[in-house]
């Protein structure tokens, strides 16, 4: 009951502190900082970095985006709003999309470029080159040839129709139009004189392992837009740095998403009850992958029981205060469009994606000829935010507690983010998903044969037939009972092992107006619309 009471008083005490005030007219100038780890690198397709692609969303348009601000709808409202593309047309047989370019944008006035206006070629080049160095290159793959019909107009021909594909054309960064000068020079665009776009704000400077500093790009075609005269990024890498600075005031954001944790949360509000924090649930998972490929997890009753050992509610109770998402896959909580709750699945199904029964768990692994357990390694990164550290050990616990021995493996991110994170390792790993904006790719990316997001190496002939059914029909409500006969046929097959998706609180100083979350990359269009009330 005590614990009920509190949480409803914290409820109410974000509520009270983090209600947004009644309109206010946006006042111009001031630097937003923010705290975060360096990048690996900033060349939006050598990269799958989130942080990467975070930061230079500030420097980088698309032919379209995400709408932002005061004008989503909510936090995952990812319909389709005009950028470097003004217009655009789609053929009768979805095949071909027609762009028409504004006139007069340039890009930032950098050398080699020196603010030149962006054509048609540069759309060309640019998702051209997409396609040939993207790790993300598959959302392409229906792709067949990009014209410039003239100076200002882009065809698109597609080998068959696509239904994810202009959602994939908005997400920052992934599809930024760059220019071809910087890659002749630079060689690629990690260098951060190699940052020309034509975004809301300009990179002018990048002291490796202190600080990026952006500055308003005063030639931004969003007329009177951004509010803010610059952002500055301080190189924070330890969590507990970040919020200490946050604290202090010192940095508006403590991560370039702007969020803490449901732990940090209820500390800040406690040393600094001026804060505001707002929950949000966020397109983001967790999961155990396996080789299903290789013994012993090709066979799919060491994968249920697995699952069957999980404690979800346990997890979600212990570390997330009971306010987490039990059911979070195939497809995340937060894509409510798109979700289909595990109680509309048959229960005999569902409960290998909720359910808790170490006993039948032991059953299965015996029935599968392991009686005496097994012993398996688990690879992960340990740097990942809380309550990540913890996940690793209840899993261990979990696990051990039916038979299976886990040996933790910690790896050094580079190793893990370009190995295991890919599908490169043995027997199995453990870590969180990219936030994608589109369900495609939580199913045709999680599950489709030999892709390198396919982590756990499915190859399911009658699933495959699913995904790309689903991503032909461009019908969307026809499109919706296909992705739910999917995710009622991957219920019990358990090529993931999903735990609990935690919550994340949007944290800044009350002065800080306008800062609205949006899942996905698009930091460089949620500062657009962020000002400073000091």
């Amino acid at each position: 009951m005590a614990r009920h009471v509190h949480r409803l008083l914290l409820a109410l005490l974000i509520v009270a502190v983090g209600a947004p005030a009644l309109a206010q007219t946006p006042k111009r100038g001031g630097v937003i900082r923010v705290a975060e780890r360096e990048a690996p690198g900033l060349d939006p397709h050598l990269t799958i970095s989130f942080l990467g692609h975070s930061y230079v969303s500030l420097s980088y348009s698309q032919l379209v985006r995400f709408p932002n601000g005061p004008e989503q709808k909510s936090p995952t409202d990812f319909s389709i709003l005009p950028d470097l593309a003004e217009k655009w047309s789609v053929s009768r047989d979805g095949k071909v999309y027609t762009f028409t370019l504004r006139k007069g944008v340039r890009f930032h006035n950098k050398p080699p470029v020196n603010g030149r206006e962006v054509v048609a070629d540069d759309v060309k080049y640019s998702l051209e080159r997409f396609m040939a160095k993207s790790g993300f290159a598959t959302r392409f793959e229906p792709v067949s040839a990009i014209d410039a019909i003239d100076r200002h107009t882009v065809r698109i021909t597609l080998k068959e129709p696509y239904a994810p594909f202009l959602n994939h054309l908005a997400n920052p960064s992934f599809c930024a139009i760059l220019p071809r000068e910087a890659e002749e020079r630079f060689k690629d665009f990690n260098h951060p004189d190699a940052v020309i776009g034509t975004g809301p704000f300009i990179l002018k400077s990048y002291d490796k392992g202190v600080r990026m500093v952006f500055e308003r790009n005063p030639d931004y075609f969003m007329k009177g837009l951004p509010y803010l005269d610059g952002v500055v990024v301080e190189i924070t890498p330890d969590a507990a740095a970040r919020l200490s600075v946050l604290r202090a005031g010192k940095a508006e954001l403590p991560h370039v998403w702007g969020w803490v944790g449901p732990e940090e949360a209820r500390s800040l509000k406690k040393t600094n009850p001026e804060m505001i924090v707002i929950p949000h649930h966020v397109i983001g998972q967790g999961f155990i992958y396996m080789r299903t490929d290789q013994p012993p997890f090709n066979d799919v009753r060491v994968r249920r029981a697995m699952s069957l050992a999980i404690d979800r509610k346990a997890w979600n109770d212990a570390l997330l205060f009971g306010e987490g998402c039990v059911d979070a896959g195939p497809i995340p909580c937060a894509l409510k469009e798109w979700k289909l709750d595990a109680a509309k699945i048959e229960p005999a199904r569902a409960k290998y994606l909720v359910g808790y029964d170490p006993a039948e768990a032991r059953r299965l692994l015996a029935e599968a000829g392991h009686a005496k357990g097994l012993t398996v390694p688990m690879f992960h990164w340990p740097g990942y935010v809380v309550p990540w550290r913890s996940y690793y050990e209840l899993a261990a616990e979990n696990l051990g507690k039916v038979g299976i021995n886990v040996e933790l493996k910690a790896e050094e991110y580079g190793k893990y983010i370009s190995t295991t994170a890919v599908g490169k390792f043995e027997k199995m790993a453990m870590g969180p998903s990219t936030p994608f904006t589109e369900v495609d790719d939580f199913l045709f990316g999680r599950f489709y044969p030999e892709l390198p997001t396919n982590q756990s190496h499915v190859a399911d002939a009658e699933l495959t037939k699913m995904l790309l059914a689903q991503r032909r029909e461009m019908d969307p409500k026809k499109r919706k009972q296909i992705v739910d006969d999917i995710q009622r046929y991957l219920a019990d097959k358990a090529y993931y092992i999903y735990v609990p998706q935690w919550p994340q609180y949007v944290a800044h100083p009350p002065y800080v107006k306008g800062f609205q979350h949006h899942d996905g990359y698009g930091l460089g269009l949620r500062l657009v619309y962020t000002w400073l009330d000091k």
